[in-house]
């Protein structure tokens, strides 16, 4: 037998960020323990070891915003209505921001489908953002739009 679980205890935030370098690949920035939180989804198994699903790390701290970088394990077992609850939750109402950022580079058309998809909107781009030549396209999300949109409740409410 198998469960869900979402992972927010920060003592495990060392092998996530080193879980999220091995996929995303590269340098994906200042991704230090100490300066970042990461919620986690994980798959836990009676007869094998764990899977991480996927990973949000925050960083980039500032007193109204934070950016959030995400990687997963490719399939889409990693979303849940729950996990989005838990990531924006924190950042809205426990880290009391009121916009979340995140930077993606322009040749990730898989990223950039998935933040359209979870409603993040497009912001702008940067050009040479993550090195020469190598554009980066912002999107966001405020306090007000996740409030009023779908992922602003753990679950859907019956009615």
């Amino acid at each position: 037998m198998s469960k869900r679980i979402i992972v927010t205890d920060q003592q495990y935030a060392p092998t996530f960020l080193q879980w999220m370098r091995e996929r995303i690949g590269g340098d994906i920035g200042e991704f230090d323990a100490k300066e970042c939180r990461t919620i986690a989804h994980v798959l836990i198994h009676d007869d094998k070891p764990a899977e991480i699903l996927a990973v949000v790390a925050f960083n980039r701290w500032s007193p109204f915003a934070c950016e959030g970088n995400i990687a997963s394990d490719g399939t889409k077992r990693w979303f849940s209505r729950e996990f989005a609850f838990t990531v924006y939750d924190f950042v809205f109402r426990h880290a009391n921001k009121t916009r979340f950022n995140f930077t993606v580079s322009v040749d990730n058309k898989e990223a950039i489908q998935m933040h359209e998809s979870l409603g993040h909107e497009y912001v702008a781009k940067l050009a040479d953002a993550f090195g020469e030549n190598e554009d980066a396209l912002i999107y966001g999300l405020t306090r007000k739009q996740w409030q009023a949109g779908k992922w602003a409740k753990p679950s859907k409410q019956k009615e």
